[in-house]
């Protein structure tokens, strides 16, 4: 059935203000940034989703600064506009805007990082391994600055991530100036969070710019009725959020002292119960424990809902092993040897491949990816 002129009229109209209109003929954006967890990227279909707003929540401590930093990290090793690796890039490295008027953009592209918290340590992304020349750091005096310039760093197209840490330490302006028990002041960070992501929407969607995203990142609180958990700022955020993901920690380990001197590695399963000893460690060993932690994807637009997995952070630094590195060896060999990829390959040869040729490892891990 063919179109009606007045159609195709509108069509043409939309196409030259917004290039917005297409017809679906199942062609699928399968870009994706990796964040470094292998298996958090096999679940998501490769990785984050480009052009979208990534929520990333939990209870304290659950390492989510380190998941969004580890992403960045990922981002600045790839080509910013293909997401291959810089020897394999196929656009070298610069990305047309505007192609009439031939405004071309070069990477590598700068990310910033909106620290509300007040409280990133500035040597954690240097021992996380990222580039300082394109990572930039804005500590806002008020949530609306935050949100402000959050929306000014996604309208333009240098700016390739946007990481906000975190929405619970979002105080509105108004909320400082007046009383606590103040009514006026109640509900504005929902408000101020519900702007602020219906912004990023719709910047970061803009047709013709280079693939970007946003990664927001909040605290869960318990709640006080002892069932489920409150997530500060609105429900909103999850609903207007692509991806949604929940880090959880699986078991808590501490280094003590004991009375001889000795390093004791402790864990616990609930924070309800006692902490045991594990085994005695010795200091080269400490340096390099490793935290077991759950995630869940709560909601995904681009993927199954309801997927969940585990993985590893180390907690120190070896010659092969940086610190916030993830330990995700036997999941690649058990996805690997699944797809035929370690046919005649023993276990221990793949594993010295992983610790010195790291870049022969990380092709491995996008070949098991891409071949789902």
């Amino acid at each position: 059935m063919a179109y009606s002129p007045s159609f195709l009229a509108i069509q043409k109209e939309l196409n030259d203000k917004y290039g917005t209109v297409f017809r679906q003929i199942g062609q699928v954006d399968r870009r994706r940034l990796p964040t470094g967890v292998f298996n958090l990227d096999y679940c998501l279909g490769g990785g984050l989703p480009v052009n979208r707003v990534i929520l990333i929540c939990g209870h304290k401590a659950c390492y989510k600064t380190i998941l969004a930093l580890k992403t960045i990290k990922s981002y600045q090793s790839l080509c910013n506009f293909c997401f291959e690796s810089i020897s394999n890039c196929s656009c070298g490295g610069q990305f047309s805007l505007d192609r009439d008027e031939e405004i071309i953009i070069s990477g590598p592209l700068k990310t910033v990082y909106i620290d509300t918290e007040h409280a990133l340590d500035p040597a954690l992304p240097l021992r996380l391994g990222i580039n300082p020349e394109n990572f930039y750091i804005f500590d806002p005096p008020h949530g609306e600055a935050a949100c402000q310039y959050a929306e000014k760093f996604a309208r333009i197209p240098e700016v390739g991530i946007i990481v906000t840490d975190s929405l619970a330490a979002l105080v509105p302006e108004d909320e400082l100036e007046k009383g606590y028990f103040d009514k006026m002041a109640q509900s504005l960070r929902s408000r101020l969070i519900a702007r602020m992501y219906r912004a990023l929407i719709t910047h970061l969607n803009k047709s013709g710019y280079p693939p970007r995203l946003a990664i927001a990142i909040n605290h869960l609180l318990p709640n006080r009725g002892g069932y489920g958990d409150i997530l500060p700022g609105g429900e909103t955020q999850k609903y207007l959020s692509s991806v949604v993901l929940k880090l959880q920690i699986i078991r808590k380990q501490y280094i003590s002292i004991d009375k001889k001197g000795e390093e004791v590695l402790e864990e616990e399963e609930d924070s309800d119960e006692p902490k045991r000893a594990v085994k005695l460690v010795d200091p080269d060993a400490s340096k390099i424990r490793k935290q077991p932690i759950r995630f869940i994807v709560e909601h995904s637009k681009v993927s199954p809902d309801l997927m969940k997995g585990e993985f590893e952070i180390f907690l120190g630094e070896d010659r092969d092993i940086r610190f916030g590195d993830t330990d995700d060896f036997n999941a690649v060999y058990y996805r690997a040897s699944k797809i035929g990829l370690t046919d005649g390959v023993k276990k221990s040869d793949l594993r010295q491949l992983w610790r010195e040729d790291k870049l022969a490892y990380e092709r491995i891990k996008r070949s098991i990816i891409q071949g789902i």
